[in-house]
């Protein structure tokens, strides 16, 4: 790698001042994001850069800074960020405009288009590149300088959020139909399928509850199938999707509370032809920012769609995220949507102890020891769907009788339970049922007791009502 140190020879501007320009531009500039390299629909790859420096925050077009698009026909050549707050020179970049905002566009490794070189950002940083397009840089006698003083602007962006935007959501907030950002930690990776990967993301919060019946996919929500075309993938496998808590691709260290939000991904479709390659996904265990994901709802499960244009970043972790848990966690705040006053709500047969969430009732189940938990949880079905097939004789089940020449009834049903972390079926029968339902052991007024138990039940799926079990 040749370098070079020889006098002024190129004119820098601000950020603010090239969106002034329709023209090309030398500059200097702090990477606040830089995503991941993805295919466009033609031959190049394409990486997402969010660039600011002191002329940014105070300017109207661009207060979250300037949006830079750098293609490549090979990935290798495309800017590699270390870390949010590295430096980036670019040389003959061009400013342009779309949607009425600045952009920049990067050609990077072709004649006369924009050169980059990338320096740490770290105060003790080195002043040589890192990472550079061309291995005949040069450098000038008045780089350093201005590479220190970006590596001081950069310390005073450290207590502030880099990058942020308006669609920046908690999965608390997510609505369906919409698009959204996130910050969130990769939990687990689903990539068993060739066509399609799920990956499971996790900020701490609690998506909407919502019933079953609730499910917005339709064939073509939020793109556009081209004429001829087959059909997204994600669309026709459209699922609800549970991550397992065992096994491999799952982070050692599963949070107990807080939804892991499923993102579905597709293989990029092949242009003329030619396979793009597949998607690079996050490592688990990583903190990233997802960016331009669509939101839609499957059997009332939020869902997420990694789209062509979706892209995602590294980042750091969410301190408020964790704080946050950590405080949940403390409280025994399992269930983020409950009433504030559960006491007037609750079908309860246990307070004695704190609540665990189903993601941990589901991890514990892994060692084999028989427990019993308190759980927090909405009943979202019940089979048998019809009342009157709840109670059995003791001899239609096989059971001994409980009195001479009595065969008396019992309750036999499955309810499917519900909180913001997972999903189990739980058995209700004989003594257990009657103390659930809180009534009395059957006897033969069957009927009038059948009406209570419909009663119960009709409102506590109708209505999502919690039941603390």
């Amino acid at each position: 790698m040749a370098q070079e140190v020889r006098r002024t020879s190129y004119e820098y501007v601000m950020l603010a001042e090239a969106t002034e320009r329709e023209e090309r531009a030398n500059l200097y500039a702090v990477v606040v994001e830089c995503s991941v390299p993805r295919p466009t629909r033609g031959t190049d790859m394409v990486s997402n850069l969010r660039l600011v420096d002191p002329s940014t925050a105070t300017n109207p077009q661009c207060p979250e800074g300037l949006e830079m698009l750098a293609f490549s026909a090979e990935q290798h050549h495309l800017p590699t960020l270390r870390r949010p707050g590295d430096i980036i020179r670019l040389h003959r970049v061009t400013v342009s405009q779309y949607n009425g905002k600045p952009q920049l566009i990067a050609k990077i490794h072709r004649a006369k288009e924009c050169s980059f070189c990338l320096f740490d950002g770290r105060p003790e940083g080195s002043n040589t590149p890192y990472q550079v397009s061309s291995d005949t840089y040069t450098l000038e006698a008045r780089d350093p300088g201005i590479i220190s003083a970006l590596r001081s602007f950069g310390r005073l962006l450290a207590s502030t959020p880099l990058g942020s935007t308006a669609y920046l959501k908690r999965i608390k907030d997510i609505l369906a139909g919409g698009f959204f950002d996130i910050i969130c930690r990769v939990l687990s990776v689903d990539n068993r399928k060739p066509d399609a990967a799920v990956m499971f993301v996790w900020d701490g919060t609690d998506a909407l509850p919502l019933p079953f019946m609730v499910d917005q996919l339709d064939g073509n929500a939020g793109e556009v199938v081209p004429e001829g075309a087959q059909p997204d993938p994600a669309w026709l496998a459209a699922r609800r999707r549970a991550m397992h808590v065992h096994g491999n691709g799952i982070v050692p260290d599963l949070p107990a509370l807080g939804t892991a939000l499923p993102i579905i991904i597709t293989t990029p479709a092949p242009v003329e032809g030619k396979s793009r390659g597949p998607l690079v996904l996050p490592n688990v265990g990583s903190w990233v920012k997802l960016r331009n994901v669509r939101s839609w709802v499957v059997a009332g499960q939020l869902q997420g769609r990694y789209l062509p244009n979706s892209k995602w970043a590294p980042c750091s972790a969410d301190e408020q995220a964790l704080t946050e848990d950590a405080q949940r966690l403390k409280v025994n705040n399992v269930a983020g949507w409950a009433p504030s006053n559960p006491g007037q709500w609750l079908a309860s047969t246990q307070q004695v102890q704190p609540f665990t969430s189903l993601r941990t009732l589901q991890i514990q189940a892994g060692d084999g020891v028989p427990r019993k938990d308190r759980c927090l949880v909405n009943v979202v079905r019940y089979m048998p769907a019809d009342v009157a097939d709840f109670c059995h004789t003791r001899s239609q089940l096989g059971l001994p009788h409980t009195g001479v020449n009595q065969d008396s009834w019992v309750y036999l049903i499955k309810l499917h339970l519900q909180d913001a972390t997972g999903e189990v079926d739980a058995t209700l029968f004989d003594k257990d049922a009657n103390k659930f339902f809180q009534v009395n052991r059957f006897s033969s007024a069957v009927s009038v007791q059948l009406f209570h138990v419909q009663k119960k039940c009709h409102s506590k799926c109708s209505a999502d009502i919690v039941v603390d079990a």
